[in-house]
């Protein structure tokens, strides 16, 4: 099995300061693109539009929504207008898949939050099902899903591998697999996360995702964010290091972080180090 690391790209100048060495190094074999990022008023920055360019060539270039919403209740003017960008996007540029993530960020004057998690029904399998076969239809490549770090609590998030399952089966789509949003799960609710990185499909896994976060001090708890501002903590590299094996399907691993979190380049060391790390583990 081969697989590849690359980086979730992100289009903060501070970002490609941080991150650009690492491309020189010859660390970064494929690269991954949240599209909806780059569809407001400030576009794609040239030197992000480059490497985009370079990876789409070689097909090492990987799509990844934030704000389609795939499980809304309500089919909105917001679901066909970013079906209408993403057409316009795989015109422009190659992606080798394209994936979403399992829950909604928009209902009613929300249009956008957070993703937040959905019941396991016949009613939410059914919406998402159809929202995937849109999805793929206009994208014209595989499609797939991301599990959240967020849950209803410990029984749903045991299930949410089998809401994934039922929601990409139908469609022969494929699983993106983030191993923070495991362990903050675990963490919060109690679980054990190798039982939930179980609860998966992993043989429609293609892509799995690790990052930091933060903690968040309530009530003399602690509580794991997923806020991509942070290293990899050691225990989600020890998951990364025991699911790679359980995953045939695997085809890159794509290490996160947000652009702002780099804003001090006092922490680029540090940020390229935990690449390192991670990129030594895939290899």
């Amino acid at each position: 099995m081969t697989v590849a690391f690359g980086l979730s790209l992100m289009p903060e100048p501070a970002f490609a300061a941080a991150a650009l060495p690492l491309f020189d190094e010859g660390l970064v074999e494929v690269v991954e693109w949240s599209f909806d990022m780059g569809w407001g008023p400030r576009g794609v920055p040239d030197w992000l539009d480059a490497l985009l360019t370079d990876f789409a060539g070689t097909d090492d270039l990987l799509g990844h929504g934030v704000s389609f919403s795939a499980l809304s209740g309500a089919w909105t003017d917001h679901h066909r207008w970013w079906l209408d960008q993403l057409a316009r996007e795989v015109e422009t540029r190659h992606y080798r898949h394209v994936s979403e993530h399992v829950g909604f960020v928009g209902a009613g004057r929300f249009t956008f939050a957070a993703p937040l998690p959905v019941p396991h029904t016949d009613e939410v399998v059914t919406v998402g099902v159809d929202r995937l076969r849109r999805l793929a239809e206009v994208a014209g490549r595989p499609v797939g899903l991301e599990n959240l770090a967020t849950s209803f609590g410990p029984n749903d998030a045991l299930g949410q591998g089998a809401m994934v399952m039922a929601l990409v089966e139908p469609v022969d789509g494929f699983v993106v697999l983030d191993l923070h949003n495991v362990w903050c799960q675990a963490v919060n609710l109690g679980l054990d996360p190798h039982d939930l990185i179980g609860s998966y499909p992993l043989d429609r896994v293609r892509e799995i995702h690790v990052s930091g976060g933060s903690w968040d001090e309530r009530d003399e708890r602690s509580i794991r964010r997923d806020t991509h501002d942070a290293g990899v903590p050691d225990e989600v590299c020890d998951l990364l290091a025991a699911t790679m094996p359980r995953c045939p399907s695997l085809e890159a691993v794509i290490h996160e972080r947000v652009g702002p979190s780099l804003a001090d380049p006092a922490g680029h060391d540090a940020y390229r180090d935990d690449v390192r790390r991670v990129w030594e583990l895939v290899g």
